[in-house]
């Protein structure tokens, strides 16, 4: 059987060949079952960083109404230095447990929230509060109310919360 050398080339023109048929895209949805496993680690995560973070919140709510009282004791006067002096031991007693706090006074007092926080409450400053406390003929000023405030101030911001409490 002769072939034609003009209709083979005819049939195997591009001209007769027909669209190549693509297959549809391939959707994301259902992941395979390893982007499961990825994503139940992942809100597993997630909650666990939520959790961590309201703990820590209502962790420090002390610290927050601390602030609040201290923003109440603004106005200058006697009562309120003696305020101020007790929300300090207040926060600590919160912050590191009754046991730890209620027994200091004086020196280890001082020396204790200097330790464990970024207030320093100089010698100078020390003499004035204990005079302030002890002496009945003591004056009130306003240098010594606004010292008193910025330590406490810086107290409460600044200290760093017992572990174990």
């Amino acid at each position: 059987m002769p072939v034609d050398m003009n209709e083979t080339i005819a049939q195997a023109s591009l001209d007769n060949l027909h669209n190549i048929i693509v297959p549809d895209a391939i959707g994301f949805f259902p992941p395979a079952p390893g982007w499961y496993i990825v994503l139940l680690l992942l809100v597993t995560l997630l909650f666990q960083f939520g959790v961590q973070y309201y703990q820590a919140y209502q962790k420090a709510r002390y610290r927050r109404d601390a602030l609040a009282q201290l923003k109440a004791l603004e106005e200058k006067n006697k009562e309120n230095i003696l305020a101020l002096l007790a929300l300090a031991k207040k926060v600590a007693i919160s912050a590191y447990g009754r046991s730890r706090v209620a027994k200091l006074h004086e020196e280890r007092w001082w020396d204790f929230v200097e330790e464990h926080s970024r207030a320093k409450v100089g010698a100078d400053l020390r003499v004035k509060i204990e005079t302030f406390l002890y002496d009945d003929h003591s004056e009130f000023s306003d240098e010594l109310f606004e010292s008193i405030w910025a330590f406490v101030s810086r107290w409460i911001k600044t200290h760093r919360a017992g572990a174990d409490v």
